[in-house]
C-alpha cells in the first residue's frame, strides 16, 4: 500500500537591497497577477499570502542595509510559493540570506539553481527502484542537461509524484478513472494537463514525441513548471504511460515546446 507524501515545514529567506515599502508593494500586487490570491498586513513587518488551501506567512526585517524576508509554508502551498517567487524574483532581485555578494549594481535576473535540473534528473535516474517505474527517452535526457530553469527542487517533486502514480498504476489503481481525475485527485499532480492541443500534436508533434523501445510514444500528459515566460523561469514535463513495459516514460524534460504563450 502506498502513502501519499507528508505534508512538511518549508521556511526560506531571502536578502534585497529594496527597502520594506517596495517589498510589501511587491507583495500587493501579487493579487492582480495570480488569480484567486489575497494579500494582508497583520503588522507593518508581516504579510499573508492567502488562496483556496493555500497559506504563506512573510515576514521582513532590515539587517545592515538589506531587507530580509522570510517566507514560511507548507509543502500543500509549494506550487503557489513558487509561483509567487517567479513574480517577485526579477522584481526584488532576491538572493538567499547568506549570501554577501554586493548586488545593488546587477539586473535583475533569473534566480541561479540551488539544484540543476539535470542534476536532479541523473540522481533520479541512478535511483534503481524509481527507475523501474519511471524512464526517460534518450530525447528528455539531452533535454534535461540543457535545461536552464531556476528550480530544480520543483522538477524533483513532480517526479517524485510520478514515481508515486507510476507505483499505482501497475498495480491498476489508475483503471475506472479518468486520467485527470487519478492524477489531480490522487496522485495530487499540480498543474496536470491530461491532453495536448491539435496544433501541439500536428504541426509541433516533433517537440512531444520521442522513441521508447523502438515505439514513438507521443507525451499527452504533461505539467508546467513556473511562470515566467523564458527558458529560466519556466519548463515542462511531458509524459506517457507504457503498458508493455508498466512504466510512465517521459517523452519531453526541458524548455516549454513552441505553442507556450
Amino acid at each position: 500500500m502506498h502513502h501519499a507524501p507528508i505534508r512538511k515545514n518549508f521556511t526560506h529567506e531571502y536578502q534585497t537591497t529594496e527597502a520594506p515599502a517596495a517589498v510589501c508593494a511587491a507583495l500587493q500586487r501579487l493579487s492582480d497577477a495570480i488569480p484567486g490570491v489575497s494579500i494582508s498586513h497583520p503588522t507593518l513587518d508581516e504579510a499573508r499570502i492567502e488562496a483556496p488551501g493555500v497559506l504563506i506567512r512573510v515576514k521582513l526585517r532590515v539587517v545592515a542595509g538589506w531587507t530580509l524576508v522570510a517566507t514560511s509554508f507548507k509543502s500543500c502551498a509549494l506550487w503557489a510559493w513558487r509561483k509567487v517567487m517567479a513574480i517577485l524574483h526579477p522584481v526584488l532581485n532576491f538572493r538567499r540570506a547568506d549570501c554577501t555578494k554586493d548586488v545593488s549594481a546587477e539586473k535583475p535576473q533569473a534566480k541561479k539553481p540551488a539544484v540543476s535540473v539535470w542534476k536532479v534528473v541523473s540522481e533520479f535516474m541512478d535511483d534503481p527502484q524509481k527507475s523501474r517505474h519511471v524512464v526517460f527517452a534518450s530525447k528528455a535526457i539531452q533535454q534535461a542537461k540543457d535545461c536552464v530553469y531556476w528550480d530544480g527542487e520543483a522538477l524533483g517533486e513532480i517526479l517524485e509524484r510520478l514515481y508515486f502514480a507510476a507505483q499505482r498504476m501497475r498495480e491498476g489503481g489508475h483503471e475506472g478513472v479518468t486520467r485527470a481525475t487519478f492524477f489531480t485527485k490522487y496522485v495530487n499532480l499540480r498543474g496536470f494537463r491530461a491532453h495536448i492541443s491539435s496544433t501541439q500534436a500536428n504541426k509541433y508533434r516533433e517537440d512531444y514525441v520521442a522513441v521508447h523501445n523502438g515505439k514513438e510514444i507521443l507525451g499527452r500528459m504533461h505539467v508546467t513548471i513556473g511562470a515566467r515566460h523564458n527558458e529560466a523561469g519556466c519548463m515542462s514535463v511531458h509524459f506517457e504511460y507504457c503498458p508493455d513495459c508498466e512504466r510512465i516514460v517521459i517523452v519531453r524534460c526541458g524548455k516549454h515546446g513552441r505553442t507556450y504563450h
